[in-house]
């Protein structure tokens, strides 16, 4: 009954998960619109995103310590999660509505992506919380499974929305995010007695040596690494490859193929976390992704190219749930939020990476057999530093 009870809890924060990634989808389409409205030059939208990025990472770390205060002080922390969710919720709805005056509409931009961190860190937290440390990759792949349907759908909602006035998509995007944020409180309800905060003494003998923050430490720049990469190959690489070899016409059906390979890596990493373990999950994810990300780069038919994709998009579900199930399993019990804040972080910054390469030029000017090989020399490099590494 418990494992019910948290796979219907990993399905509920799915939905938080999908309606927070459409938001950010329905932003990203219009942002250009808002910035003309407001007399703002377009050359300044890659360095926007990228600021959104740094924000987010701020923001996920301070929310990730703010849960854990919460916890060891046996608070309850859904109502706080909904009312940052409610800010964001508003300062979304009023975005379209303050575009023609800059200052404002770069305000509102940063309240919105600053309290819309309370569903990016806490959901894992919860999920932590929720399941001991075998199911969490499990239960984190079906959390994810909302950030892949968002992700697939990204192309299709670009064609669909254009022309619509952004005033209904972003009141449409608000409300769901306000509505999504109960999940955390029923989730946080729904927690059982017995997974509340561990006594003292018992926090006290678990408290991890410089050793494990050390290697806590590497698994974050690794995953700075594999981030970054991921990020090259699907923003940047992929639309490259596959006009390549198919019709541009044909590409909002393929560029989801990744993300299809991701749902079904979703679907099957907790079985194999469950065999194997975490860090070898890790491991083995990292040097058969660079495998399948070389087999992309060098793809001489449409039908390899999308195999690749495919599998590579398996491999990143590997590699993020298993990193998911590190980040709750290393370190202080009662630091589970800031460890999954300090991932999130990372993410973004790897994000606020890939904005700022394309807002400098970088990515013009690397050439399309430098970028393919990027990704691919990231993995490797990776799979290399992990091999030292032990379980816990």
């Amino acid at each position: 009954m418990p494992s019910l009870q948290n796979t219907r809890a990993a399905w509920l924060l799915a939905g938080v998960e999908l309606f927070f990634s459409l938001s950010w989808v329905v932003y990203v389409i219009f942002l250009p619109e808002l910035l003309a409205r407001g007399g703002i030059d377009k050359r300044y939208l890659p360095w926007i995103l990228a600021a959104d990025q740094l924000i987010f990472a701020l923001a996920d770390w301070s929310v990730g310590v703010a849960v854990d205060r919460a916890r060891s002080a046996l608070r309850a922390i859904g109502p706080t999660l909904v009312l940052l969710s409610a800010v964001s919720a508003v300062a979304m709805l009023l975005l379209p509505w303050l575009a023609a005056t800059p200052t404002l509409l770069l305000l509102a931009t940063a309240v919105w992506v600053a309290t819309s961190s309370a569903l990016r860190a806490p959901p894992y937290v919860l999920l932590s919380r929720c399941a001991g440390r075998s199911p969490l990759p499990r239960l984190a792949g079906i959390q994810l499974l909302g950030l892949a349907v968002a992700s697939a759908l990204a192309p299709y909602l670009a064609i669909v929305l254009k022309g619509v006035d952004p005033s209904l998509p972003f009141a449409f995007s608000a409300l769901a995010v306000g509505v999504s944020a109960l999940a955390l409180v029923r989730v946080e309800r729904g927690l059982p007695a017995s997974e509340q905060p561990l006594p003292t003494a018992r926090v006290a003998a678990k408290k991890p040596g410089e050793p494990a923050r050390a290697a806590w430490a590497l698994l974050l720049l690794l995953a700075l690494l594999l981030a970054f990469g991921q990020q090259v190959h699907t923003a940047i690489n992929s639309a490259t490859q596959f006009k390549r070899l198919a019709d541009p016409a044909l590409l909002p059906w393929l560029l989801p193929v990744f993300w299809v390979g991701f749902s079904f890596g979703l679907l099957a990493v907790g079985r194999v976390v469950g065999t194997r373990g975490e860090l070898p999950v890790l491991k083995l994810a990292c040097a058969l992704g660079a495998l399948a990300l070389a087999g992309a780069a060098f793809a001489a038919s449409l039908a390899a190219l999308v195999v690749s994709q495919i599998v590579a998009g398996v491999f990143w579900a590997f590699i993020l749930c298993a990193s998911i199930g590190l980040a709750g399993e290393r370190g202080h019990p009662l630091q589970t939020g800031r460890n999954t804040g300090a991932l999130m972080a990372v993410l973004a910054v790897a994000t606020f990476s890939r904005f700022g390469l394309a807002a400098s030029g970088g990515a013009a000017a690397s050439g399309a057999a430098l970028l393919d090989a990027l990704p691919v020399a990231l993995w490797c490099a990776a799979a290399l530093l992990l091999r030292p590494l032990r379980s816990a």
